[in-house]
């Protein structure tokens, strides 16, 4: 099973991350009856879907927060909004004057209460200052606990994005395998076909492991 890996249990992070894996039992493709149009398929969407899984898992990882202020550590936080759910990005503006400082401005001052209410909600760990006008949030810095917390965090984040890669690859595998038993293509063209989708497998593996080592530094960094 490509890739290996630890993940790691919760403990901060953001409110609402998730990382989509592909339906357990759903094909990658319907069959159309000719066997090599479905591999080459199987094999175009198994790099899609890997891709959106790592695109997933970075927007995760940007939510979870280091000792810098950064718009993306709002990124997972909801607000009810005129009785809806909107995400807070969509209802405020979002700016830094200064490295340990964000200001939440919204465009309808009446919804500051709401987003007030939204972050205290949250795991950002952030008390917010509400002027009345907007909310200022001062990024304190982080004891080594809670770093060591957060990098749990990104563990279990990769994990997730692991998981979403592996289900895309063993449904690519299943597309392959079946043309092969119906006789579609050869047991030479189906070997070719596990060893494309098991080397784009390693890669966005590698690719997950890599962006998370470096978030873990980011992390960890003073």
């Amino acid at each position: 099973d490509g890739g290996g890996g630890g993940g790691g249990g919760g403990g901060g992070g953001s409110q609402a991350a998730t990382t989509e894996a592909a339906p357990p039992d759903e094909p990658v493709v319907a069959s159309s009856g000719d066997g090599e149009l479905d591999v080459t398929n199987a094999i175009k969407a198994c790099k899609d879907k890997m891709s959106k899984a790592i695109a997933n898992v970075q927007s995760n990882f940007d939510s979870v927060r280091t000792g810098r202020a950064n718009p993306a550590m709002l990124d997972n936080i909801e607000v009810e909004y005129y009785g809806s759910m909107a995400p807070l990005n969509t209802v405020a503006g979002i700016s830094v004057p200064e490295a340990s400082t964000l200001v939440v401005k919204p465009f309808d001052t009446s919804a500051l209460g709401d987003i007030e209410k939204a972050i205290l909600a949250s795991d950002l760990g952030i008390t917010p200052n509400n002027d009345g006008q907007q909310i200022r949030l001062s990024i304190p810095d982080m004891t080594e606990e809670r770093r060591k917390e957060l990098t749990k965090t990104v563990g279990k984040y990769a994990e997730e994005g692991k998981v979403a890669i592996r289900n895309v690859r063993r449904d690519a595998m299943k597309v392959a395998q079946r043309c092969e038993k119906d006789g579609l293509i050869s047991k030479d063209r189906l070997k070719e076909a596990e060893d494309e989708v098991q080397k784009i497998t390693d890669g966005s593996i590698k690719k997950l492991e890599d962006a998370a080592a470096a978030k873990d530094k980011d992390v960890m960094t003073l």
